[in-house]
């Protein structure tokens, strides 16, 4: 995750959240180190306690420039703390993701009784462990939908645990969420909660010799009907069910190709035009250092016209010198042609609707705009 390009003024709890990490990074033995984690982890549940999500942040967002080792192991523990809970029984979150693009509206909301038992019978056989209970929430979710931070996402695991004393499934009001973003790529999820007894499994990858990745692959084929019928007129990218944050992490890397790729199949679907007659430009964008790339694609025959755009942000601890362009050159081959600018360019937006700018063939940040001929059509995520 890619966190604030500023430095914060510490708030005393979260100060102390820092120190109390950078002293268990420095333990000289298991013991102290041990000592130190139960008192971070105390630190940690007295501020889930009080709400304070932004002492949480603030403390992450300090300690990711000052000391990125540490910022990572404070982010496991504060992101365990908000994704399972663990009493008379263990419960993590879980996250059924799947990549999405569309030339029309991508379904978002209510997901109806029987579809929901769908679902749950796939992922018991295939991905929970055998002794492991399943909750599910009646709901496909956007990423605008989503909860919005470590507090909220514990609370709904909460619900989660709280409905299985009376059922399967936990009931959303779609009234109370934000409304679903349009876009022609995007991610849409179900979310769960896996319970088991404590310390017992709760995946399969946990009983058996088969890997993530071959799980994945078997995940895909076996969800295909089910996808097909939850989103009709689209296509889809099944990704591995898995714990909130660990699944949402993945498929960050992963949308980025996604994208390029809807991009590249909506341009030309659209348009009816061959790949060959595309060109797209790569910049990379920020104050400082890059922050991320910003591909405009436009028709070979008018290639100062941005006609969309797609921005691939850095994740984790990603550089302009990690051999992303290579990666995003790659993604792109079979187009008329690539271009790469190597100045930084502001990260610029419209500033009457808020899209990001994309670079032209001549290295400017303009709007992108299709062709009034083309079918009307929303933004690329």
């Amino acid at each position: 995750m890619k966190r604030s390009s500023v430095v914060p003024k510490l708030n005393r709890e979260a100060a102390r959240l820092v120190r109390l990490t950078l002293s268990m990074q420095e333990a000289g033995s298991q013991l102290e180190r041990q000592n130190w984690q139960q008192q971070l982890m105390d630190q940690v549940t007295s501020l889930f306690g009080k709400r304070q999500n932004e002492l949480l942040e603030q403390a992450l967002d300090y300690l990711w420039h000052e000391n990125p080792q540490a910022c990572n192991v404070l982010s496991t523990l504060v992101e365990s703390r908000a994704e399972s809970l663990s009493d008379h029984q263990d419960a993590v979150l879980v996250a059924v993701p799947v990549l999405v693009w569309s030339r029309y509206a991508i379904p978002a909301g209510s997901i109806s009784t029987s579809r929901l038992d769908e679902l749950r019978v796939l992922l018991q056989k295939h991905i929970l462990a055998s002794g492991a209970r399943l909750v599910l929430a009646d709901f496909l979710y956007s990423p605008d939908q989503l909860p919005r931070g470590y507090v909220e996402t514990r609370q709904l695991l909460q619900q989660m645990v709280q409905a299985a004393g009376s059922g399967q499934t936990l009931s959303v009001e779609p009234a109370q969420l934000p409304a679903a973003g349009e876009y022609v790529a995007d991610v849409r999820y179900v979310l769960g909660a896996a319970m088991t007894s404590q310390g017992g499994a709760l995946f399969r990858w946990q009983q058996s010799d088969m890997t993530q990745n071959e799980i994945l692959q078997a995940w895909r084929m076996e969800a295909r009907p089910w996808l097909a019928g939850m989103l009709p007129g689209c296509h889809v990218s099944a990704q591995l069910p898995n714990a909130f944050f660990s699944a949402w992490r993945r498929l960050e890397r992963e949308a980025r190709p996604f994208a390029l790729r809807a991009t590249v199949s909506f341009l030309c679907e659209t348009l009816a035009v061959l790949p060959v007659e595309l060109r797209a430009v790569i910049a990379p964008c920020g104050d400082e250092l890059t922050d991320e790339y910003r591909i405009g694609f436009s028709l070979q025959s008018d290639p100062a016209q941005v006609l969309h755009g797609v921005v691939w942000p850095l994740v984790d601890d990603e550089t302009e010198d990690s051999e992303l362009v290579a990666q995003i050159e790659n993604e792109l081959v079979g187009l008329g042609g690539i271009a790469v600018i190597s100045t930084l360019l502001p990260m610029e937006y419209c500033d009457d609707c808020g899209t990001p700018l994309f670079p032209n063939s001549e290295g400017e940040p303009v709007h992108p705009e299709m062709p009034e001929s083309s079918l009307v059509t929303p933004q690329l995520h």
